[in-house]
């Protein structure tokens, strides 16, 4: 800035100097001597030369001015030929009574065709030295003594500046850093402003191109508006204010960034207010538009803002900024829009209403921060239905099969942190109207949330699917690296099969029953988490079946019944059970299943951690079986079936063998204890009843 204030005074110097001399002179001075006199003033104060290739014009009265044309100012010894400054055209105009007033009345200012090219080379060396050193010795010459409290007195003090007008055309500054291996250029500026008049608008016009190389940036800007000051200049008025800018180049998108705003301003500064009124900003693939108020400028800003938000997409707005999102759903976050009314004060924030169009989905609701500190954040949400499923990515078969020591490093190497939540204060509430999620159905969802000092709890959470109800609650605690949970759940009155089949694709169980669950652990990881797993769980299933395994039928083939061609599921009129969980392995001793035909009880253990499974059916015949092929000689046989292996792909066996052995040995206690009670008989008949006593001691 110093360098642009030196040169336009030394330029502005040299007129006022170029006035004076022509006034005065050249009435009988030739006009090249005028010249020639004026560039050896200017070569022998700063070493650079000037030169005067235009005609010179001036005026006497009632305008003191000048009109130059095709003027050039050489660069300092060492940098060649090419100018430091060039300027096609200047026309500067002083009304002279005006001055007696008091007044300094500047005609409208032309400054066209300038070229000012500014270049430093390797060795630090400047070519505007010469202007730089001229100038820092005017400085000291003539610095004024300064006022008391250390205000430096002007040469305008006291008087009044209109100015009628600038123009500046075809304006350019090229600067070279040879050091730095840079350059910018700034080409094309104009500049035009009316006549400052207070009360009246006045024209304001700007634009130019920029060019920079380090980083690589292309801009082209534009602005206009009509200006408008009052009598004291407190107050500013920019009406029909239009900034247009085009910008490419390095950090910015591929295909650049266009932008384009438009509003009305008032700033009133002795009021301490700004106002924005039909403000519109669009480009990027996003139009907003809105209001926004500023007061308490001069003490506590207040800010309030009402803003819309067009219908945009938002894919695309983020590819712009680098980040592609594939969704299974490619037409997801294609449409979104939304309305917000904002008042900022102090620390705190207030959004309310806000209004949010997502898809198909809408959001209403509040939102308050109470302090920043933390923050300390209050909020109310409502949401019609959304399915989550459309904004998921795609899930390939491959990248399902990626291994587990992968995943495993993959969550290491992405530890959270958990900073931000430890200092969170938040209360809120969420309702849902319909929902879905990995598959799962779920409608009048209710959900409120509470964050305090790196505890997080959502109590309670409601949900009504699949015929039934859902209750629970869920505690995250992050005060320690290691967070800690637990959750409860209650699931009452839900048809198993089809929340199977949505969630898995594949569902093992049918009927209608009810699931407790109350869990707890810590870890971050799958493998940590389920080595810490610990609770407790309740089921209880009515009129259903597993599906997948036809444990009649099994029992049929391996004592070589005749089999049938009936579906792989063993039917059941009850199954419940219990268990524990203790450091990822579930145990289990109390399954219980009935049918029409079997009865079933079970036991065993399930480990999460190694993923085995090693659990005993024991299954007793209370009923026919030939209707499905097979006899009645087991009826009342009590049946094992080990299940074993892999949690995922377990082998069920059924040890027949070991069962018809439990049966003969009972067979035969039974027949002992028969002829025992025959013999008996036989003895009391033929010795008498008071006999057969006394044998036996009784």
């Amino acid at each position: 800035m110093k360098l642009l204030k030196w040169f336009f005074g030394l330029v502005f110097g040299v007129i006022l100097l170029a006035v004076i001399a022509l006034v005065v002179a050249t009435m009988v001075v030739d006009e090249n001597a005028v010249k020639e006199k004026i560039s050896a003033q200017f070569e022998s104060t700063t070493g650079q030369t000037l030169s005067l290739n235009g005609p010179l014009n001036w005026s006497v009265f009632p305008w003191v001015g000048i009109k130059l044309a095709d003027v050039q100012i050489g660069s300092a010894p060492g940098f060649g030929d090419e100018p430091l400054a060039a300027v096609q055209k200047l026309d500067v105009k002083v009304g002279i009574m005006p001055l007696l007033e008091k007044k300094v009345a500047v005609d409208t200012i032309v400054l066209k065709g300038v070229r000012l090219n500014l270049r430093k080379n390797k060795d630090g060396r400047t070519n505007w030295e010469g202007l730089a050193a001229a100038g820092e010795d005017k400085e000291k010459q003539t610095a004024p003594e300064s006022k008391p409290g250390g205000e430096e007195p002007s040469q305008l003090d006291g008087f009044q500046i209109q100015l009628k007008g600038i123009e500046l055309e075809d304006v350019s500054l090229h600067f070279a850093d040879e050091q730095e291996g840079m350059s910018i250029k700034l080409d094309d500026l104009a500049v035009k402003v009316g006549e400052l008049v207070p009360e009246k608008p006045v024209p304001l016009r700007v634009s130019f191109k920029l060019e920079n190389t380090k980083p690589v940036m292309k801009l082209d800007f534009a602005l206009s508006t009509d200006m408008t000051f009052s009598k004291d200049y407190q107050r500013l008025d920019l009406a029909a204010l239009a900034v247009d800018l085009n910008a490419a180049g390095e950090g910015l998108p591929e295909q650049g960034v266009k932008l384009a705003l438009a509003a009305n301003v008032r700033l009133d500064n002795q009021q301490g207010a700004l106002a924005v009124s039909d403000l519109s900003v669009s480009g990027l693939n996003v139009d907003v538009t809105g209001d926004l108020s500023v007061t308490g400028l001069n003490a506590k800003p207040k800010v309030e803002a009402k803003l819309a938000l067009q219908n945009t997409n938002l894919k695309e707005l983020l590819e712009i900024a680098g980040v592609s999102i594939v969704t299974a759903d490619p037409k997801a976050l294609t449409r979104v829009s939304g309305n917000i009314h904002v008042l900022q004060q102090g620390g705190a924030l207030t959004a309310k209403p806000i209004s949010i169009k997502l898809d198909d989905s809408s959001l209403d609701g509040e939102l308050e921060v109470l302090s920043f500190d933390g923050p300390v954040v209050r909020a109310n949400f409502k949401l019609d239905a959304i399915d989550l499923d459309r904004y998921l990515p795609p899930k390939p078969e491959e990248e399902a099969a990626v291994g587990k020591e992968q995943e495993q490093a993959t969550a290491a190497a992405e530890k959270p942190d958990f900073a931000a939540l430890r200092k969170l204060d938040l209360e809120a509430k969420f309702s849902v109207g319909s929902l879905k999620i990995n598959g799962l159905k779920m409608k009048n969802i209710l959900l409120n949330v509470k964050s305090r000092k790196g505890v997080l709890t959502m109590d309670p959470i409601s949900a009504a699917l699949y015929e039934g109800k859902f209750q629970g609650s869920v505690r995250l605690d992050v005060r320690q690296d290691t967070p800690r949970f637990s959750a409860k759940k209650n699931l009452s009155g839900i048809q198993i099969e089809p929340l199977l089949n949505d969630l898995t694709g594949k569902a093992q169980l049918s009927g209608v029953g009810d699931v407790k669950v109350d869990i707890s652990g810590k870890g971050l990881d799958d493998a940590t988490i389920k080595r810490n797993l610990n609770g407790s769980f309740s089921i209880h299933f009515r009129d259903g079946a597993y599906i997948g395994f036809n444990l009649a039928q099994a029992i049929r083939k391996a004592t070589g019944q005749a089999t049938s061609d009936a579906p792989q599921k063993t039917d059941f009129a009850e199954l419940k059970g219990s268990g524990v969980i203790k450091n990822g392995v579930v145990k289990n001793d109390d399954l219980y299943l009935a049918s029409p035909a079997l009865r079933v009880m079970g036991k065993g253990k399930v480990d999460l951690v190694r993923e085995q499974v090693n659990y005993l059916l024991t299954t007793k015949i209370v009923g026919s079986l030939e209707g499905q092929g097979g006899s009645d000689k087991l009826k009342g046989v009590a049946i094992p079936v080990r299940i074993k292996g892999d949690l995922n792909n377990p082998s069920p066996s059924v040890d027949l063998e070991a069962a018809l052995k439990a049966n003969a040995e009972h067979k035969l206690e039974e027949k002992k204890q028969e002829l025992m009670d025959k013999a008996g008989e036989k003895l009391k008949d033929k010795l008498g009843e008071g006999a057969l006593k006394g044998l036996f001691g009784r």
